[in-house]
């Protein structure tokens, strides 16, 4: 679902409505904290007993795999499931989307066969409740592919440049590799004059946009000392690019082959001007320049823009400012840029605005900047750590700047998920499933120190937090003496010996414990769903977007937030190999 359309808000509007059913029917288990499992009989009380027996029966591998989108039911099903019942499943779930999506809860008749819903175990049915609402199972994202088709862009001929990465772990190099390339190419369609890279942090994206794809861009960071940091960073990557350039002039280094053309023309001009004893316009000048120099360089870039945008993008230099500013939804973008009311290029300048892992209510920000800075006119947002957003029934949230909910359905239903909630939906269940591990053993300390707390002490103040000492502690007796201290109660009577006892007085229930946390983060995927679809509705809802849609960008066992929402604008003109759209 990648065109805004009529059709496109019915069934946004139905998915959510139905999501948020399903949502409240598990808000007791969202809502569980694991701190008072033990002292508040959260197994018994919240878990029924067949699905008790059935999730201790499971093997390690089985219970670190039960939240993942597949594994479990694969391999349950693999043995019998045939080629017909995988296809007719397939269409079924492509059928759900587009007609009665009101059906679906309580209806887990996936497979369209009663014979095979009777023989379903009770935790396969759990599982398959919540399964059809993730984003991958929804019928409602994009893929790259559908969005390049229909924005007319060419990928066989797919640049496989590498940025340097010597300076990246691998979960960033993986994200800026995946991100800026899809960035380049909106920008190479829909004609864009500058990025704006919002919580632009060290820089990571932004020089990967500007080095190795010749963009101008601009980095946006509320920390100065991330933009002081970047500004160094620059330094030391200018000075690499140099170097790996110049590197194919040599038969030894076969692998540096790929470098792109803008950024072997620059680093060219650069190095002549070296040679020539003069200053070079090194990533070092463009990172410290004023407001004013941003705006020159603006207007010369406008002055000579190409009818192509694909032109346009190969034949500048680029360039990479860091700036350190506050961002809200009152931000004048045109103005951030350097360019003012009075400028003639003002009306022209296309902006994209894009954000890599964007935290907490700086995601809907951008979305609000987005919809109301007319020079915006293409988006690709990442956003990450929900459990930042701020809720409009929450303490310290701003009128009309809240982060969530963001669009007029869910506002209009008083929507309110709560911190565990958006806590739970960061899971990252994929990754987990992947590595075959089991909940960390701090999670079980904890627990066990609350029911010490409860017994000698009566009463906890929750706005004291133990943090993580776990890590630091040699076992369950430091580290219980570590938390007590932690929570200014360490004056109570207590022997090593009687902590000891309380270890071993639960220890056999740290399955009951592991296997409720595997349960509860089935439910994770479903609430990131809820918060992505909400952000999504939002920009549907709006007057002059054409195209919007969530697209899979990243690798989920890499990067779990691998969600990017991209959106253009009606007033974008895209332009391809074959001419105007």
């Amino acid at each position: 679902m990648w065109a805004v359309s009529e059709d496109s808000h019915h069934i946004l509007h139905t998915r959510l409505e139905n999501l948020w059913s399903f949502l409240q029917s598990k808000s007791d288990l969202i809502n569980a904290h694991l701190v008072d499992f033990f002292t508040e009989d959260t197994w018994d009380r919240l878990v029924p007993k067949n699905l008790q027996d059935e999730l201790l029966s499971l093997s390690d591998s089985d219970l670190s795999s039960l939240p993942s989108s597949t594994t479990l039911q694969r391999k349950r099903s693999q043995a019998t499931e045939t080629e017909d019942d995988k296809e007719e499943h397939k269409h079924t779930l492509l059928l759900n989307e587009s007609t009665d999506l009101d059906s679906s809860i309580g209806n887990e008749n996936f497979c369209g066969k009663c014979e095979c819903e009777k023989s379903q175990s009770s935790l396969e049915e759990f599982r398959k409740e919540a399964q059809q609402f993730v984003l991958s199972n929804s019928g409602i994202c994009a893929s790259l592919d559908e969005v390049w088709r229909t924005l007319g862009v060419d990928t066989k001929d797919e640049d496989k440049q590498r940025f340097v990465k010597e300076h990246m772990c691998v979960k960033k190099s993986h994200e800026v590799e995946v991100l800026s390339d899809v960035v380049t190419r909106l920008c190479q369609v829909c004609q864009v004059d500058q990025v704006i890279d919002i919580g632009s942090g060290k820089g990571y994206l932004s020089e990967c946009l500007y080095l190795q794809h010749g963009l101008t861009v601009l980095g946006v960071d509320a920390s100065d000392s991330n933009t002081h940091g970047a500004k160094k960073r620059s330094q030391l990557l200018e000075r690499q690019w140099t170097a790996l350039v110049n590197r194919p002039r040599t038969s030894a280094d076969k692998e540096c082959i790929n470098v792109s053309e803008p950024i072997r023309e620059a680093v060219a001009k650069k190095g002549e001007s070296e040679v020539a004893g003069k200053e070079s316009c090194s990533t070092e000048h463009i990172g410290e320049a004023t407001q004013q120099e941003v705006s020159r360089e603006t207007t010369t870039q406008k002055q000579t823009r190409c009818s192509k945008s694909k032109d346009r993008v190969s034949s500048k230099q680029g360039s990479f400012t860091p700036t350190t500013a506050y961002i809200n939804p009152d931000t004048d973008l045109a103005d951030l840029v350097g360019v003012s009311n009075s400028d003639e290029t003002l009306a022209d300048l296309r902006l994209l605005l894009t954000g890599l892992h964007t935290c907490g209510d700086l995601s809907p920000t951008m979305l609000r900047l987005f919809v109301t800075c007319p020079q915006a006119t293409v988006l690709c947002s990442v956003g990450c750590c929900y459990n930042l957003l701020t809720e409009v029934e929450e303490p310290g949230a701003e009128k009309e700047k809240y982060g969530f909910p963001l669009s007029q359905l869910l506002q209009t239903k008083s929507v309110h998920l709560g911190r565990t909630a958006r806590m739970l939906s960061c899971q990252a269940v994929e990754r987990i499933s992947r590595e075959g591990r089991l909940p960390a053993m701090s999670l079980f300390y904890r627990a066990v120190l609350q029911v010490i707390v409860r017994d000698k002490f009566g009463h906890i103040d929750n706005n004291k937090t133990v943090g993580k000492v776990a890590a630091k502690s040699k076992g369950f007796v430091d580290y219980v003496r570590r938390a007590l201290r932690r929570l200014q109660l360490e004056h109570a009577d207590l022997s090593d010996e009687e902590i000891n006892r309380y270890f071993e007085q639960y220890q056999g229930k740290l399955r009951h414990l592991h296997a409720f946390i595997q349960l509860r983060a089935c439910l994770a995927p479903c609430i990131e769903a809820f918060i992505l679809l909400d952000r999504l509705c939002f920009v549907h809802e709006q007057i002059g977007v054409s195209h919007a849609a969530l697209v899979h960008v990243f690798d989920p066992v890499i990067s779990p937030r691998c969600y990017a929402l991209v959106a253009i604008k009606n007033d974008c003109n895209i332009v391809t190999s074959q001419g105007n759209v």
